[in-house]
């Protein structure tokens, strides 16, 4: 894959990889990330609220703004690295997308839970707290909260899945970790007066963890994202991901009276594909 790219050649390694540098580096990359995420996150959380104002439109924004542009900033910090992903429902949709093992799923998750604990002590030793613990709005039900947090998540992971479709034609490296941080500043706009937006089992795990704050409702926070990564590394592989199947091999059709210029030169560039499939370059 060319570089820029949130999954780069030599990313897609087998589990007997596990123990190369490669791998070393990126865990490292992983654990990195997520600490600063939740730096930024939560840094964006207490500018918003150190106030004590009431949770309004503008400080709403700012969060959203905060994590979607930080987390995009993030991204592309390390996407030839790692892939960038900083959230254990990412990389197990990528598991189940089959673009990464199990093994490295579990591995990246476990380096972005302590990413983001050693991000939390960082905060709570600046500030003397930790804002972000993630909770349900006044009015939300643990079952309106479980499908917000799946639905938002689903929408993430979708994204992350379309950007690292090789069949489809990219833009520049820099627009998909952008397009990855507007994904997640709109989820904001919905899911923080609703759910806090968790949409990242690691995140509200360490924030909630460091404030020693476990309501009866934050399996919501876990179970939503990852049935998320099943639905969406599944659905996508099987259900979109077969609209960009690569063309058939070319095949050289001599013009002749039967033949137009336009179909000549269409059967010998860009070969032969079915109506459903489309040909596309990766270009980084």
């Amino acid at each position: 894959m060319g570089s820029g790219n949130l999954l780069p050649g030599g990313f897609v390694l087998a589990e007997m990889d596990l123990k190369s540098m490669n791998c070393a580096r990126e865990v490292i990359a992983e654990f990195v990330g997520s600490f600063f995420l939740i730096i930024i996150g939560v840094g964006a959380i207490h500018g918003a609220t150190f106030n004590a104002v009431p949770l309004g439109s503008a400080q709403i924004l700012q969060i959203g703004l905060g994590f979607g542009l930080g987390i995009g900033c993030c991204v592309h910090l390390f996407s030839d690295i790692s892939g960038g992903q900083y959230n254990p429902a990412v990389s197990f949709a990528l598991f189940f997308a089959k673009k990464i093992s199990l093994a490295r799923a579990a591995i990246f998750t476990l380096a972005q839970i302590l990413g983001g604990l050693l991000g939390c002590g960082v905060m709570w030793a600046i500030l003397d707290k930790c804002p972000g613990a993630v909770g349900l709005g006044s009015g939300v039900s643990g079952a309106s909260g479980l499908f917000i947090e799946f639905f938002g998540t689903l929408f993430l992971v979708l994204t992350v899945l379309a950007n690292v479709n090789e069949l489809r034609g990219h833009a520049n490296g820099f627009q998909q970790p952008l397009s990855i941080g507007i994904t997640i500043f709109v989820i904001h706009m919905f899911l923080v007066p609703t759910t806090g937006c968790g949409i990242n089992p690691a995140r509200s795990l360490v924030t909630n963890l460091v404030n020693w704050e476990f309501p009866s409702t934050f399996y919501i926070y876990i179970i939503g994202p990852m049935m998320a990564a099943v639905v969406g590394g599944l659905g996508y592989t099987y259900v979109f991901e077969p609209h960009y199947s690569p063309c058939r091999p070319l095949q050289a059709v001599a013009p002749g009276p039967s033949v137009t210029t336009s179909e000549h030169a269409k059967h010998t560039i860009a070969g032969v594909c079915a109506p459903h499939e489309k040909r596309t370059s990766f270009v980084m």
